[in-house]
């Protein structure tokens, strides 16, 4: 966990669901990163996401969340699950063998 993750779980918190824009906003960070830093904490169950259909989803925390800033989780124990590697960026089958 870093500073800006810190602030973006006490934000949601304190704002409730938001957008990933609100967030950026308010807390003048840049954009791009963080839609990185929320989908991050996502996959680590620290926030969960409320699809909106066309717009854009909002955010909010979980019990995980709000247990970390209570101080009642251990942030280190926590690592989000990598992501699958798409299939444009596998090897085929045939490089595989030796």
């Amino acid at each position: 966990m870093v500073s800006e993750d810190d602030r973006i779980l006490e934000y949601l918190d304190r704002e409730g669901a938001s957008s990933w824009w609100e967030v950026a906003h308010d807390l003048h960070l840049q954009q791009r990163l963080v839609r990185t830093w929320l989908r991050v904490l996502a996959k680590a169950g620290w926030i969960t996401s409320h699809d909106r259909g066309d717009l854009d989803d909002y955010w909010s925390i979980t019990t995980w969340g709000a247990g970390y800033l209570d101080g009642h989780v251990n942030a280190d124990l926590v690592r989000p699950l990598p992501a699958l590697r798409p299939s444009y960026a596998t090897r085929p089958e045939e490089w595989t063998g030796f």
